[in-house]
């Protein structure tokens, strides 16, 4: 293509993007020059006034006068015209605007006539109502899109609304082209020629999640509800946000009386948080945690309660609100301490001489091999006694067992008066009592075992037939030896000790030699 041909293709594209009112200006402007030119053209040719290009130059007079009219009048014609199409373009625009809008609006939009009958409805609206496009619902009725019941409905909305101002907005029940029915948020705007503008929203899916969420509300009702024991809910600012009526009784209070009002402000009448709050404690460590607390009840009685927190974590971690569960365990607590004294008791027994009620065998065996070894540890002295009953076997079967038994309780007793806090004392069996004297050389267990024989001599026992029974023992006392390993052999060095005084006349005090 030649280069005039592109520069002519080139002038009629830019000619077409001027708008339309710039046409009519510039046209009207070469109307003003046409018409100029005419006149001087009619002057020079007719009148013989001059050449062309004189008089086109030259205007005096009537001539001039009527020129300038005429120029006048056509610029003010064609900016008029001009200015007219340039408002009615604009209005246009907006009106395109407008239907580009509605057109393209997620919301169906529809026009009834005041009979009912469809006159506009936009794609949205064709397609909620199950139709293809807008075309195939024009002609066609409200009845199409709502049942006998809906539309007696509207129309007393409609009566109702024609009355006060013109709009109502609410939920609906629609019908679609295959006759299944969907939930309809609608808005329906009364005009004044009786004809309806109805803009309608499909909430099918936020009626059936509504409806889900109601349920789960329920169901969470039912279990809140069920719970027995006491059960709150409390948020971040230590308000109690639920409460059953087990937790309102336990704290002495109504349910409304709980609600919203901060806990620590409600139960304890304080402005700050509690010291050794669980809850607290499961807002900082976002962790459950549990509690045992001594309350007193209603009726006036002391319980224990366990409480337990739960934190609810929100997706950045944080704690929105605490579940608080409260449990009773008072008998729980009861049965724990008769569990405990049982076993004090069991425990008591297994060491205890049940006739004496020294320590048995087991027990100063237990503590002499403690003894022995921190004496061992620490290189500190420890003497070790054990003692037998003078005659005892005679006592027996001279006076029966229930005087052997006093005699056994009387020396017992004795015992137990001459020893200190840190010394033990027990019946190592039969006859045969063992004492265990920590921090005690040689010469301090001497003076002990002097101590019980003179003891010994004051005590008279009185028999049946009143005549008093004279009590004595023989005593025997060892030391653990440096390389001695055990307590065996201390103890077998002691009852050598015994046994020796007892064959050297009873009734004394002999050392191991070793």
């Amino acid at each position: 293509m030649s280069g005039h041909g592109e520069m002519a293709f080139s002038c009629l594209g830019f000619m077409t993007k001027i708008k339309q009112e710039h046409k009519i200006v510039i046209s009207t402007s070469i109307a003003v020059i046409i018409i100029w030119c005419v006149d001087a053209a009619y002057e020079s040719f007719v009148s013989r006034e001059g050449s062309f290009l004189h008089v086109l130059a030259t205007v005096t007079g009537h001539g001039a006068f009527l020129r300038m009219v005429l120029t006048f009048s056509v610029l003010v014609f064609g900016v008029s015209i001009a200015h007219i199409l340039s408002k009615q373009n604009h209005a246009e625009a907006v009106r395109n605007k407008k239907t580009t809008a509605i057109e393209r609006s997620t919301d169906g939009i529809a026009i009834f006539d005041h009979e009912g009958n469809y006159i506009y409805a936009n794609q949205s609206y064709a397609t909620m109502n199950g139709y293809e496009n807008p075309a195939e619902m024009m002609g066609k009725t409200l009845r199409q899109a709502y049942d006998e019941k809906e539309l007696e409905s509207l129309e007393r909305i409609c009566n109702t609304t024609r009355l006060e101002n013109g709009q109502w907005r609410g939920e609906l029940t629609a019908k679609r082209k295959n006759g299944s029915t969907y939930n309809q948020e609608a808005s329906v705007s009364l005009l004044e020629d009786g004809s309806r503008v109805y803009i309608i929203r499909d909430i099918t899916r936020r009626k059936r999640n509504e409806e889900r969420l109601r349920q789960s509300e329920r169901f969470l009702n039912m279990i809140f509800n069920s719970i027995r024991d006491p059960f709150c809910i409390i948020d971040n600012e230590f308000r109690i946000i639920r409460a059953n009526a087990a937790y309102a009784t336990l704290k002495r209070k109504t349910v409304d009386d709980l609600i919203g009002r901060k806990c620590h402000a409600v139960l304890e009448n304080s402005d700050t948080v509690c010291e050794g709050c669980v809850v607290d404690k499961s807002f900082n460590s976002l962790d459950p945690c549990v509690k045992e607390k001594n309350i007193e009840t209603a009726d006036g009685s002391v319980s224990w309660v366990e409480i337990y927190t739960y934190p609810i974590l929100e997706e950045d971690g944080t704690v929105s609100h605490i579940i608080e569960y409260t449990r009773d365990i008072t008998e729980r607590k009861r049965s724990e301490e008769e569990k405990h004294q049982l076993i004090v008791t069991l425990e008591h027994l297994s060491r205890t001489d049940g006739l004496t009620g020294l320590m048995n065998r087991r027990a100063l065996t237990e503590i002499l091999t403690y003894e022995a070894d921190r004496a061992r540890r620490f290189v500190s002295p420890l003497s070790l006694i054990l003692c037998d009953i003078d005659g005892f076997k005679n006592i027996n079967d001279t006076y029966g067992h229930n005087v052997g038994d006093r005699v056994l309780q009387s020396i017992s007793a004795t015992l137990k008066t001459l020893l200190r806090k840190t010394d033990t004392v027990g019946r190592y069996g039969g006859d045969e009592f063992m004492l265990i004297l920590p921090e005690t050389a040689r010469k301090g267990a001497n003076n002990l075992a002097g101590k019980l024989l003179a003891a010994m001599q004051d005590t008279d026992l009185n028999l049946p037939d009143g005549k008093p029974l004279r009590l004595s023992v023989s005593i025997g006392i060892a030391e653990p030896l440096e390389n001695e390993e055990g307590i065996d052999a201390l103890i077998k060095r002691a009852d050598d000790a015994m046994y020796a005084s007892k064959q050297r006349g009873k009734n004394r005090i002999t050392f191991d030699k070793r």
